[in-house]
């Protein structure tokens, strides 16, 4: 006779007797983890220039490439001349040449002491002998806005050298440029801060500027507004650099991001790529991304 512990017999008698019931260990149910991402990882630079400020009320800028010329005013209000340009196709002629200027002299009325003293109605300077400038007669009207056939100046029609003439003053920036200029003119305001340096020195750091913004280092340094004047830009210009060099990415630290809590992601890419005053923003510490 074989003996069985009682405890073995009733552990056995209530296993027999009981519904199994085997654990399962339960698995979480799977979430969608939402990730977003800084738009500025994304965001193509390529439309990013550097911006240099001006206390005047209007702005030219004068398209190589399209022969229009645009005045720019404080007020919003933007005004499109076609005009005419210069060439070395023509006898005598240069190229009118691309960079950053301000308008140094102005008369309504000129003669050209190198082509037979030509009569210049509306003269408005900006690069040594080369201006803004209208003919007698109507016969070039047709190459305006089409055609460069100027001995170097900036040729426009009497009614809108006229219109120009009454508005500008002497020392409104002039940006001559072939559609890729790396850089942009803004209207200064009081009571903020600007930087203003002389012409050799301006010079330098806006060369130096250019590197950063190639090199995809722009928003890695906190760089200054820069001003421009009659005084420190001179008649040969500034460099306006080449926007082909910029790349489609910059680095960005975080802490030195700048966003508005008020607006769009979309909006604050604007307020980086069209140079808008910094100071209506505020940084943000938990965007973290590094645009590569």
């Amino acid at each position: 006779m074989i003996k069985i512990p009682f405890a073995i017999l009733s552990v056995s008698i209530l296993l027999i007797n009981s519904n199994l019931q085997w654990y399962v260990p339960q698995l979480p149910q799977e979430k969608t983890i939402q990730v977003n991402i800084n738009p500025l990882v994304k965001y193509d630079f390529r439309n990013l220039r550097d911006t240099l400020y001006t206390m005047e009320n209007n702005i030219i800028e004068v398209n190589l490439l399209t022969q229009h010329a645009k005045l720019i005013s404080r007020n919003g209000l933007i005004r499109e001349f076609p005009i005419s340009s210069g060439t070395k196709r023509v006898e005598k002629g240069l190229d009118t040449r691309e960079g950053l200027f301000t308008l140094h002299w102005k008369s309504k009325k000129l003669h050209s002491e190198q082509f037979d003293s030509t009569l210049m109605l509306n003269w408005m300077g900006f690069n040594g002998g080369i201006g803004f400038h209208a003919l007698l007669g109507t016969r070039y009207y047709k190459y305006l806005g089409k055609n460069n056939v100027s001995h170097g100046c900036v040729r426009m029609s009497r009614e809108d050298a006229a219109e120009m003439y009454s508005i500008v003053e002497k020392g409104t920036p002039v940006l001559v440029h072939n559609g890729n200029s790396a850089i942009t003119i803004g209207f200064g305001e009081e009571g903020i801060v600007y930087k203003y340096y002389d012409y050799r020195t301006l010079h330098k750091i806006i060369s130096s500027r250019f590197d950063l913004i190639y090199n995809g280092n722009y928003f890695m340094s906190n760089l200054p507004k820069l001003l421009i004047d009659e005084e420190n830009v001179w008649y040969s210009g500034l460099p306006i650099g080449d926007s082909e060099n910029i790349p489609s990415k910059q680095f960005i630290k975080p802490n030195y991001l700048y966003v508005d809590y008020n607006t769009t992601d979309f909006e604050k890419l604007g307020y980086i790529s069209k140079g808008k005053d910094k100071e209506k923003l505020t940084l943000n510490y938990f965007l973290d991304s590094l645009g590569q």
